[in-house]
């Protein structure tokens, strides 16, 4: 076979294996988006599934920074179309943010596991989602509505207490027990 062959060959299957990624994480997209728009509210909040399937993507398909910002751009547009905020285009900017602390977190942890039972995808999503929270929450409320100073932090400190913190507990099960069967069934 000639090396023409053998970089044509080698191409098909990088852009094979390509297009099953991309299809891998716009199916969890899809699915959180699904989640998101018929959940209903536990305790008053609506779990952003949406993090929790752009998480579950990143750790099965194990993009760079580039494809971790891109899933998260998507994931921002989609949770936009979902968000059931006044100001949902914020999502844009915290949903890359969470992106990128989830594939920092996959890319340069070592591997934390129980024999083959790997706590990764907890600790990625649990900072994915806190990373989104947290710049979605201080986006709204300093930037957006301005609040002064002394209002901004009790605002604040009630939205990372009664959503952040719960949905990122939501999310980081979610991606816990969704992991192992996504990555066997995915042979990934």
């Amino acid at each position: 076979m000639s090396n023409r062959q053998t970089f044509e060959i080698e191409t098909g299957l990088a852009r094979m294996a390509r297009s099953r990624q991309i299809a891998v994480v716009a199916v969890l997209i899809a699915i959180g988006a699904v989640l998101r728009m018929f959940s209903p509210q536990i305790a008053g909040i609506t779990p952003n599934f949406i993090i929790a399937m752009y998480c579950l993507s990143i750790l099965l398909v194990r993009p760079n920074a580039g494809g971790a910002l891109g899933i998260g751009l998507v994931g921002g547009a989609v949770a936009m179309i979902f968000s059931k905020s006044p100001i949902p285009y914020l999502n844009l900017i915290s949903e890359p943010a969470g992106a990128l602390a989830c594939a920092a977190t996959v890319s340069y942890l070592p591997e934390l596991a129980a024999g083959r039972y790997s706590f990764k995808p907890t600790l990625a999503t649990t900072l994915g989602t806190l990373v989104s929270g947290l710049v979605y929450i201080t986006l709204n409320f300093k930037f957006a509505l301005n609040l002064p100073a002394d209002k901004f932090l009790i605002a604040w400190k009630t939205a990372l207490a009664v959503v952040v913190v719960p949905v990122t507990v939501i999310n980081a099960v979610l991606a816990q027990i969704l992991y192992a069967p996504a990555k066997k069934f995915l042979k990934l």
